[in-house]
C-alpha cells in the first residue's frame, strides 16, 4: 500500500475513533483506551495506521498519551459542538478539502456584497492587497498569509458582521494547509491568476462575475488538493 493511500486511511480511522470518543461514548473521558492490538482489530486497521490516527488526535487535544502506561482520552474533551479551530491541527487533505468547500459556500456570496458595499477606500485597499500578494510571491515570501488577508480584506468590505467573525477561525487552518500543501508552488500560480480575475471584476462592481470568479478560485483549489 502506497504512502498516500495509508496517510487516508490513518484519517478515516483518526475519524472513526473520533466519532466513537465524542458521539458514541465508547471511551469515557479519563479513561485508558484498549491495548495496540485490541483497538487495531477493533477498527480493522494495521497498528501503523492506529497509531498515526491516534497522533492526529493527540493534535486535536481528544487524546493523550502517557508514558508507559498507554493512550487515554483526554479528561477535558475539546466541545461537542464543531471548533473550527481545532481543524488548524489537522494536516490532513479530507479536511483541507472540507474546509475550501465551506469556503466555495460562502466567499462567493462574500464578495458580490462587497461589490454592493465596499466604500471607494475600501476597493482600494484590496487593489493593494492584491498587489501585496504578487509581491510576497516574487519575492519568496510568505505569500499564503498575504493571500488570507487579499481575501479578509474582501470579507470587511462585505459589511457582514458574521462573516467577518467567522473569517480568522478558517484563516489560520487554510494558512496552514498552504504552508503544508505538497502543491504549493502550483496553488501560488492559481491564487495569482484567480486574485487577479476576482479583482477585476470586484473593480467593475460587477457581483455576478465577481463571484463566478471567486466560485472558480475555490474550485481550482479543491481540484489541486485533491492531485
Amino acid at each position: 500500500m502506497g504512502d498516500g493511500k495509508r496517510a487516508k486511511l490513518s484519517e478515516q480511522t483518526a475519524d472513526r475513533l473520533f466519532e466513537m470518543i465524542m458521539d458514541e461514548r465508547a471511551y469515557a473521558p479519563g479513561s485508558k483506551l484498549p491495548n495496540e492490538n485490541d483497538l487495531s482489530e477493533t477498527l480493522n486497521v494495521s497498528r501503523t495506521t492506529l497509531r498515526e490516527a491516534i497522533s492526529f488526535l493527540v493534535a486535536q487535544d481528544v487524546l493523550v498519551i502517557r508514558r508507559g502506561k498507554g493512550t487515554f482520552v483526554a479528561d477535558n474533551l475539546p466541545s461537542e459542538v464543531v471548533d473550527l479551530t481545532s481543524l488548524q491541527h489537522l494536516h490532513s487533505r479530507v479536511r483541507a478539502k472540507d474546509l475550501f468547500e465551506m469556503r466555495l459556500i460562502f466567499e462567493p456570496a462574500t464578495v458580490a456584497l462587497a461589490c454592493e458595499r465596499a466604500s471607494d477606500e475600501e476597493m482600494e485597499q484590496i487593489r493593494r492587497k492584491a498587489l501585496r500578494v504578487e509581491e510576497i510571491a516574487a519575492a519568496g515570501g510568505d505569500w499564503p498569509a498575504a493571500d488570507q488577508d487579499f481575501h479578509l480584506s474582501i470579507i470587511r468590505a462585505s459589511h457582514n458582521e458574521y462573516m467577518r467573525r467567522l473569517y480568522p477561525i478558517l484563516n489560520g487552518a487554510v494558512n496552514e494547509i498552504l504552508q503544508i500543501s505538497q502543491n504549493r508552488q502550483h496553488m501560488q500560480e492559481i491564487a495569482i491568476a484567480d486574485n487577479r480575475t476576482i479583482l477585476e471584476f470586484l473593480l467593475q462592481r460587477d457581483g455576478a462575475g465577481a463571484r463566478y470568479a471567486m466560485s472558480i478560485h475555490m474550485k481550482h483549489l479543491i481540484h489541486t488538493l485533491q492531485n
